[in-house]
C-alpha cells in the first residue's frame, strides 16, 4: 500500500479488508442508474477517461459485462502504465476495450502455502466464480 501511495499519478490508496460479498449486481446495489450516472453524462458517458484500480480475487474476462463495445471501443489510455497479462493456458490477453489492465499477485499465497492450485490461478483469472 505504501509503495502504491508513492507512485506518481496515484491519487488515493485505501486499505481494504476481506469481507463477504453482498451482491453480484454492483450498479444496482450502489444506486448508480438513478444516482450519479445521470449527472455524469448517463451510463454511456459517465466515467470517461477515468481508470479505477481494484485489487480483487480475479476476473472472468469472457463474462458478457466485459464485452468490448463495438460502436465506441475504449482506446488505450496514453497515461496508463498498468500491465495486461496473458493467460498462460489459453495465450489470450485478459484485456479488451473495457478491461485496461489485469495483473496477478500470487507469490505471497504460494510462499505461505495458502495457494490451492485446484481453485486458485497464478494469473488474473477468477477462481471463485464471482467474476
Amino acid at each position: 500500500a505504501n509503495l502504491l501511495r508513492k507512485t506518481p499519478g496515484v491519487l488515493h490508496v485505501e486499505e481494504d479488508s476481506k469481507v463477504i460479498r453482498l451482491t453480484t449486481h454492483t450498479p444496482q446495489f450502489l444506486g448508480l442508474p438513478t444516482g450519479v450516472w445521470p449527472t455524469g453524462g448517463g451510463s454511456q458517458r459517465a466515467g470517461e477517461n477515468v481508470v479505477i484500480g481494484l485489487i480483487d480475487s480475479g476476473i472472468y474476462p469472457q463474462h458478457p459485462s466485459f464485452a468490448a463495445l463495438p460502436s465506441e471501443p475504449y482506446e488505450p489510455l496514453p497515461t496508463y502504465r498498468g500491465k495486461c497479462e496473458v493467460d498462460p493456458g489459453t495465450k489470450r490477453r485478459f484485456c479488451n476495450g473495457k478491461i485496461v489492465g489485469a495483473q496477478h499477485f500470487s507469490a505471497a499465497a504460494i510462499a505461505s502455502g495458502s495457494f490451492n492450485p485446484s481453485v486458485d490461478f497464478a494469473s488474473p483469472l477468477d477462481g471463485d466464480g464471482h467474476g
